[in-house]
Parts: structure tokens; C-alpha cells; sequence
């Protein structure tokens, strides 16, 4: 009540309060279907004015993060004339943005002094210059909105959201809100993922008990044989269950009582998950971010005796369930499945093609399948499925052949910028350091970005933007806890926050 009370008279408050009220009356304005969800936005808005009145503005990062699984439906896409399509991830984005904006306007603190950040900005840039050099739209209607929506939502927003989450650290507990809102986003995700493979199984009543119903629809999703999520593909889901795992095994030692007690039956049906989602890089994700874990984030002894007995277990079970790895059935385990094995080594080819003859600036950001599909094409491949085809695209590859050599050094070197910041960080935190900032919550980024990274060596994750939201908010607070360890403004050992 005191904080209310102290804040009741502020005008940047009120209008805060008043612009995000509005702004919910005028989307259900301009599109009467939505009036339902936007009534009910109103005290979701509300609740938010009052985290921007107690100025942990934090919160909104990972709210947008997560507004990806659960409100990027197309049923509530708003068209404007002469504007980008209006999402609720990105509403959401507009009103984080807002609540920074007045942060700062409060504050009066704003860097842009780390050498990531240069490169970052660097190569959204280069990417906003070569889409607009050859063209914002596609040529194929299937993908007419390839280049603005992959520049718009796989690099600009989660660059500037590093960029305000960066300004915006300053004491450890903040580092809480990723870990707590993974575990709870992950129960929907779960219990969509387990409900979609009961459907596969033959149980054709799990589908009503899912909700949204656009999940079940055909025309909202690929992968429909496969466990999706509450996502439009079984890669993202697999990408988010990998995180959530070790996420959930680093946190698990940071708290007690009931919630402990939630987070251990989660680890539990995470491996399953994973399973159900049949993608294979998604096992090669979960075994190499383990390796990751066991020896950086684990007691040296204890850690490689754990890692040999996972390794054990792996062994010893791929040896009983051979029979199934070996085959091409995706539900039971297989791995053998030759048609996207083909489709890649295709893809591969044809970038090399296109690299040879576009060398620097490539073909155009987002307009690769504009060349791709007027190349020859091997007639046994999966060539009557274009976006399997496309989707099965290694994200450097991708890169390299749209953006051309420019643009796969600037990704790389994001990449190198921001991992070299992780590494500065985890050599600055003590090793006895216990609190939420430590060397495991450093690890815990190593394997977000080594899952990423893993699973983008086998598909376009560009079009997968709930992986590069995540990867790259988690980035802003490590480069964050970077630049604030190095005056040492917080002691990282016992959690407490010290004022410099």
C-alpha cells in the first residue's frame, strides 16, 4: 500500500496506466472478435502498470518471451493498412517497450558500451540494408513475408530486447524471472505435448481437451504426426524442452518446499516430451548440452561420474532399443528416415550454388526460396514439399547464401562477441557462489546457445522466433551481470545486493 500510495500522483505512471488500458479498448475497436481477450487483457494491464509503478520492468521480457507459445494466433492478428501485421507478441513488445521507455526516462540510464552490442547492432544493420536492397516481400506467395518477418522477429526485437534488458540489470534476483516462468510456461507445453502424442497413439479424445483449438488445425502447424507444443512445429518444441531440462536443473537447487517438489516431477516427463516431438536434433541436443552440464556445471568428480553413468544408461539402452533407433518411424524412435537426409544434402548443394555465383551479399535476405525454387532438383527428393524442403535448411547455410559471406561473419561473430562475454562472467563469479548468479547460471547459457546453435545446424531456426527470443534475452542479462561484476556492485556468493 505504501508503494501505491507514493506512486498514485505520478503523471508518467498515469499515463502508462492509461496508454495500456487504451490501447486494449482500441485493438477491440478496430477488431471486434478480439472485444473477449481484450477485456480481459485489461487486469492483465493493470497488473502490469503496477510492476511498472514498483519499476521491476524485468518481468515484461519473459512475458513477451513466452507470448510466442501461448498468443501468436492467428486468429488474433490484427491488419492495418501500411503496417506490419499486429500479433500479441508483438503488443506485448510495444508495451515492454513502453515500460522501459518511462524506466529510463526515470532513471536516466541508458549503455551501449559492450563490444557485443556493436556487432549485434552491426549485423541487424546489414541485414535491414540487404532486405530492403532486394526486397521486403518474396517472390512466392507461400513465403511473401519471408524477409521482413525473419529480420523483424528473429533479429530486430530480440536485439533491441537484449539491448533494454542490458540497461536494466542491477541486483541478482532478476535473474530468477527466466527460470520460474520457463517451469510454468513448460506445464502447458507439457500437457499439450503429452496430449497431442496420446492423439497420435489413437486416442482421439485428447484433441478436445486442447486449447487454443488452432493447435489441431491443419492449416496452423506443420509436423502434425509429431508432438508440437503449443508451438507451430515440433522443433520448437524440442528446442524449448531441451532448455527447460537444464533450466529446471539448474533452479532446482535454488529452492524448496512444494515448488522443488514440481520441478522434480517436470525433469521427469521432460525426457518423454522431447521423445514425442520425433526430431532428431533435438536428441542430439539433449545429449551434448548433458556433456555440457555434467562437466562445467556439476563437482569435476562428481560431475564425470554422473556423465559416465548417463553415458552407461545411453548405452545400454540404445543397444535394447536398437531395432527402433535403427528404423524410419519417428513415433517409435527412429532415426533412419532418409527423405530429410536427402532433402538437406540438396539444400546444401544448392547453397554452395548460390554462394559461388552471390558471394558477398548473397541472394537476398528471406528470398532464398525465390532461387531455390527455380533450381534443379533431384527427381526422387522431396521436391512437391517446399517448406519441408526449406524448413530443413542449416541456419548458416541459410544465412551465408541469402546474406551472403558478410552476413554469416556477422552472425558468427555475434555469436563468438556474446559467448566471450559468458566466458569474462563465469571467470569473475567465484566458485563457492551459490546465489542465482553463479557459474551454473553461466553454464545454464552455454546450453541454451549450444542447443540453439545444434538445432539450427539442421533446420532454419530463423523461422523458429520462441528459440531466438529466448537465446537472445538470456544474452542481455549475461552481458548485463558482465559489465555489473566488474565493479563488483554485487556479491554474487550469498545473493545480497551491494550498493556501490
Amino acid at each position: 500500500m505504501t508503494i501505491l500510495a507514493q506512486q498514485k500522483n505520478d503523471p508518467a505512471i498515469l499515463t502508462a496506466a492509461l496508454l495500456l488500458v487504451g490501447g486494449a479498448f482500441g485493438v477491440a475497436m478496430v477488431e471486434p472478435n478480439t472485444i473477449p481477450w481484450a477485456l480481459a487483457a485489461i487486469p492483465v494491464l493493470g497488473l502490469l502498470a503496477y510492476w511498472i509503478a514498483r519499476w521491476d520492468v524485468m518481468v515484461l521480457t519473459w512475458l513477451w518471451v513466452f507470448s510466442y507459445g501461448c498468443l501468436d494466433l492467428d486468429a488474433l492478428k490484427i491488419e492495418i493498412p501500411g503496417f506490419p501485421t499486429m500479433s500479441p507478441p508483438r503488443l506485448i513488445f510495444i508495451g515492454a517497450a513502453m515500460a522501459y521507455l518511462l524506466y529510463f526516462l526515470r532513471r536516466g540510464m541508458w549503455r551501449f558500451d559492450r563490444k557485443a552490442l556493436w556487432i549485434f547492432l552491426a549485423l541487424v544493420l546489414y541485414l535491414g540494408w540487404n532486405a530492403n536492397n532486394f526486397g521486403w516481400y518474396a517472390q512466392v506467395s507461400a513465403f511473401r513475408n519471408a524477409p521482413y518477418y525473419r529480420y523483424f522477429e528473429a533479429f530486430l526485437l530480440p536485439f533491441i530486447m537484449l539491448c533494454l534488458v542490458y540497461n536494466v540489470v542491477s541486483k541478482e534476483n532478476q535473474a530468477i524471472w527466466p527460470f520460474v516462468l520457463v517451469s510454468v510456461f513448460g506445464w502447458y507445453a507439457l500437457y499439450i505435448g503429452y496430449l497431442q502424442f496420446a492423439y497420435g497413439a489413437g486416442m482421439h479424445w485428447a484433441n478436445s481437451l486442447i486449447w487454443p483449438d488452432y493447435i489441431v488445425a491443419a492449416n496452423q502447424a506443420i509436423d502434425l504426426e509429431r508432438a508440437r507444443g503449443p508451438f507451430r512445429g515440433a522443433g520448437a518444441q524440442s528446442t524449448f524442452l531441451v532448455a527447460m531440462f537444464y533450466m529446471n536443473m539448474f533452479s532446482i537447487r535454488r529452492i524448496r518446499g512444494l515448488y522443488r517438489i514440481a520441478i522434480g516431477v517436470q525433469l521427469l516427463l521432460i525426457p518423454p516430451a522431447i521423445f514425442f516431438t520425433g526430431v532428431r536434433a533435438g536428441y542430439v541436443a539433449f545429449l551434448l548440452c548433458g556433456i555440457v552440464w555434467f562437466l562445467w556445471a556439476e563437482r569435476r568428480r562428481a560431475g564425470r561420474l554422473k556423465l559416465a553413468v548417463a553415458a552407461m544408461v545411453i548405452s545400454i539402452g540404445a543397444i535394447v532399443f536398437w531395432g527402433n533407433l535403427s528404423g524410419t518411424d519417428r513415433r517409435s524412435g527412429g532415426v533412419a528416415q532418409e527423405g530429410p537426409i536427402r532433402a538437406r544434402r540438396i539444400l546444401a548443394a544448392q547453397a554452395w550454388e548460390l554462394l559461388q555465383t552471390h558471394p558477398l551479399t548473397g541472394v537476398g535476405f528471406g528470398h532464398f526460396i525465390d532461387h531455390q525454387i527455380q533450381m534443379p532438383r533431384d527427381p526422387e527428393s522431396l521436391s512437391g514439399l517446399r517448406l519441408v524442403m526449406v524448413a530443413q535448411h542449416n541456419v548458416f547455410l541459410t544465412m551465408v547464401s541469402e546474406a551472403g559471406l558478410i552476413g554469416l561473419v556477422g552472425l558468427l561473430a555475434v555469436f563468438i562477441a556474446v559467448f566471450r562475454e559468458s566466458v569474462s562472467l563465469y571467470r569473475k563469479i567465484p566458485p563457492n557462489a551459490s546465489g542465482w548468479v553463479s557459474r551454473e547460471f553461466v553454464v545454464a547459457f552455454w546450453i541454451i546457445m549450444l542447443n540453439y546453435i545444434v538445432c539450427g545446424m539442421f533446420r532454419d531456426i530463423f523461422w523458429e522466433i520462441p528459440s531466438c527470443v529466448l537465446l537472445w534475452s538470456m544474452a542481455g542479462l549475461i552481458v548485463g551481470y558482465n559489465r555489473l561484476l566488474e565493479p563488483h556492485p554485487i556479491d554474487v556468493t550469498n545473493g545480497r545486493q551491494v550498493r556501490p
